[in-house]
């Protein structure tokens, strides 16, 4: 499901920030960064979930305060 569609994009990619995030499951043995460096949108920005993740609670993926977020 896309939010707006790749024509759209194109014709506003200056006036939009993407994030990409991409993450995978441990077991498909892909990384979301390795493959951003490789191939991404231009000027689109990564954001590691994992890095920028709470680790003291037991849902995965929780983001903490975007004070603490790495860049």
């Amino acid at each position: 499901m896309s939010l707006v569609d790749c024509g759209w994009l194109e014709d506003n990619i200056n006036q939009v920030k993407i994030i990409d995030c991409s993450w995978h499951m441990p077991h498909t043995q892909r990384n979301g960064f390795d493959e951003y460096t490789k191939e991404h949108i231009p000027n689109a920005i990564f954001f590691d979930l994992d890095k920028n993740s709470k680790l003291n609670t037991n849902l995965p993926h929780m983001l903490t305060d975007s004070r603490s977020w790495e860049k």
